[in-house]
């Protein structure tokens, strides 16, 4: 990664914006978390994914970063799969007692 003289990183394309956003992660605003949001969730290749991951310089933030807003089960996911066990269990005690 270049620096600017400021001893900001230099950003020159996209993955550059994201790397430099995560190096300063969790101290980033909203628009700059929404920008990492969206680049990993819609934007980033899995191969630009595992670049980014396999950085030194950005491991802690990058793990970080993912625990808390990529990892994480949505109420509506956790709702599908308590739905789901609910069917199935439902499935077993039928065949159960039938």
């Amino acid at each position: 990664m270049t620096f600017q003289n400021d001893g900001e990183p230099a950003v020159f394309d996209r993955f550059d914006r994201i790397e430099a956003i995560l190096l300063r992660y969790p101290d980033i605003d909203e628009a700059e978390l929404a920008d990492l949001k969206r680049w990993f969730g819609k934007e980033a290749s899995a191969f630009e994914v595992a670049s980014l991951a396999s950085k030194d310089n950005v491991q802690r933030q990058y793990g970080e970063f993912r625990r808390t807003h990529i990892d994480r089960l949505t109420p509506v996911e956790l709702l599908m799969g308590a739905l789901v066990v609910v069917v199935l269990l439902a499935g077993v005690a039928a065949i159960a007692l039938a």
